[in-house]
């Protein structure tokens, strides 16, 4: 069965508009610059579009590792770090060392935003462990949610789209890869791992939804009618509603390429997928 990737999205600044790639490099924490920034509150609590919907139209782009950020009606701001200083902060159970940037950077978001919050870096030499429950030992991510990769099938979104009665924008439910092919809608919960070239990713835990889809990404209006009808057929036993899988890193070759049109070689599962 022919399969291929046929978007890939990065987010440096979690919970900011995400950026259409034509190809990634892929690093230990997944594709390159994904989720590396990240605004927290003044309690170092981390801050995302489900506090602040307005986050969905920060624009953002990674030149030379610094970021740049526009938003409507505001003066385009280059983050440029300035004295970095470690702070603690927390992103859902796990607690990380982080760098702040800039006391600019810091004001810009803040008045943008409405509400006092900080922009913080996640260095390369870092470490936020996956669940190992899910992943096993061994794993890294940066500021997602827990995994470092989140993968969805176009099968899905055609079905969700047909379900919905509007065609559903990936970008709301922020998926990394999205892989095409003839197969049926939600056939990622039965894949066991990706074979692109010479990597190999492990889908490992399907992904529980939260506000976020129904928040339009271009306006930030929110349309809850999407979560509604995602719940009348995808909500499971313990009570979550799951699209997508999220992913590991199993097997990584050295200055590995992902591109729009690449082949995915696709192992299912042994068994049947198990409903949480």
């Amino acid at each position: 069965m022919s399969a291929y990737i046929s978007q890939l999205a990065i987010y440096p600044l979690k919970s900011a508009a995400a950026i259409p790639l034509s190809q990634s490099l892929i690093t230990h924490l997944g594709l390159a610059w994904d989720r590396r920034w990240l605004l927290v509150d003044e309690k170092g609590q981390f801050v995302t579009q489900r506090q602040c919907p307005q986050m969905a139209l920060l624009t953002v782009t990674v030149t030379d590792g610094l970021l740049r950020i526009d938003a409507p009606n505001m003066p385009t701001l280059l983050a440029t770090p300035n004295h970095p200083c470690e702070i603690s902060v927390s992103i859902w159970q796990d607690t990380v060392m982080a760098l702040t940037v800039c006391e600019q950077a810091d004001t810009w978001l803040s008045q943008f935003l409405s509400v006092n919050v900080r922009l913080v870096f996640f260095p390369d030499d870092r470490q936020r462990v996956v669940d190992t429950a899910w992943a096993g030992e061994g794993h890294q991510t940066a500021f997602s949610d827990g995994f470092p990769i989140l993968v969805i099938s176009q099968a899905s979104f055609d079905d969700l789209s047909q379900r919905w009665s509007k065609t559903v924008d990936w970008r709301r439910f922020r998926p990394n890869i999205i892989v095409e092919g003839d197969f049926a809608p939600y056939s990622e919960d039965t894949w066991q791992t990706l074979n692109i070239g010479e990597l190999a990713l492990d889908l490992v835990k399907p992904c529980s939804r939260c506000v976020i889809p129904s928040i339009d990404p271009d306006t930030t209006a929110k349309d809850s009618s999407i979560n509604k009808v995602l719940a009348e057929h995808r909500r499971q036993a313990d009570g979550k509603v799951y699209l997508g899988q999220n992913a590991i890193i199993r097997h990584l070759p050295k200055d590995f390429m992902l591109k729009q049109g690449q082949q995915v070689e696709i192992v299912y599962k042994k068994s049947s997928p198990i409903l949480l």
